[in-house]
């Protein structure tokens, strides 16, 4: 009786053992299929279709996260939509994106992105020389590229300059195939900056500007006003009208001093055969020296006369 019960005891104990591994080994392939997700800010594919795998998650059971049209060569979706899809997942998610998730067809351009940066930053730098670029620019196709893109030549790039006044825009790639030209148009995205500049002080009309007067600034280009003051500060500028402390000075707050001002006298000469007159002159008009004004004389003749120099001027008439 008691070798019964003793044996009562040990199968008892086995079937507990038993049941204690499958629970272990339960417990194991759960934690086995665990995993951390990290849900990018972009990713480059080459298909249609993305399932869960390509997002990193080792599962035996492939699930469908998102297709992204064919036609589409740069699409976004929100993150929260591929989120949703593992829920059901036994996976931590860490979303590094801002909210966008970007996908990218043709990220290396068949081996081509590379030419297309250097002439894009070379045609940045001839035609804004003072455009300071943080972070390599961001290039990607518009559209779909042909499909045998492989074979094509890149030759140049158009942009204009006025699309460097944005942080992002789009240009012209001219290529070639079989000798016949063929334009693609690509998107970019850029930080940068350019140097303006602000008042240091409160400037009153008629100051003529020095440098002391300002302050060198580094402004995203996005938020730079309609035509500043970029890179260095031109020689003559005088206020138009007031100016405030920290304002960002703008070309059309300005005009340039000329070399002679309004009613400033000069000596005049001009010439009777073989022999010359000198008579003094009084400016009706700003000048620069070589530009040929109204000058009046002592007698109050009005002549036209040539700026040879801040004291001089050759009569014409």
């Amino acid at each position: 009786m008691v070798e019964h019960d003793l044996a009562k005891v040990g199968v008892a104990s086995s079937n507990l053992v038993s049941r204690s591994i499958v629970l272990f080994f339960s417990l194991f392939l759960s934690f086995s299929f665990a995993s951390t997700l990290y849900i990018e800010k972009q990713y480059c594919i080459t298909e249609d279709t993305l399932k869960s795998s390509f997002f990193g998650l080792k599962d035996t059971n492939e699930t469908i996260v998102i297709t992204i049209p064919k036609d589409r060569s740069h699409y976004t979706v929100p993150s929260s939509q591929i989120i949703n899809t593992f829920q059901d997942k036994n996976v931590t998610i860490i979303d590094s994106t801002e909210g966008i998730v970007t996908f990218k067809r043709h990220c290396n351009l068949s081996g081509k992105l590379q030419s297309i940066e250097a002439a894009f930053m070379e045609k940045i730098q001839t035609l804004s020389p003072w455009l300071i670029i943080e972070k390599k620019p961001l290039i990607m196709v518009k559209s779909t590229l042909p499909n045998d893109f492989e074979r094509y030549r890149f030759e140049s790039i158009a942009l204009n300059e006025n699309a460097l006044k944005k942080n992002s825009g789009s240009f012209i790639s001219l290529f070639s195939i079989n000798n016949k030209p063929k334009k693609i148009t690509f998107y970019y995205e850029m930080e940068a900056k350019l140097p303006v500049f602000k008042a240091k002080r409160n400037l009153q009309s008629g100051k003529i500007l020095t440098y002391d007067d300002t302050e060198a600034v580094l402004v995203d280009i996005n938020s730079i006003p309609s035509r500043a003051i970029v890179g260095e500060i031109p020689p003559s500028l005088m206020s138009k009208n007031h100016i405030k402390e920290g304002q960002i000075l703008s070309d059309y707050l300005f005009e340039t001093k000329k070399d002679l001002m309004k009613k400033e006298t000069l000596k005049g000469f001009f010439s009777e055969g073989t022999m010359v007159i000198e008579v003094h002159v009084t400016l009706l008009e700003d000048a620069n020296i070589g530009d040929v004004v109204k000058v009046k004389t002592e007698q109050g003749k009005v002549l036209r006369a040539e700026i040879l120099s801040k004291h001089e001027a050759k009569i014409l008439e």
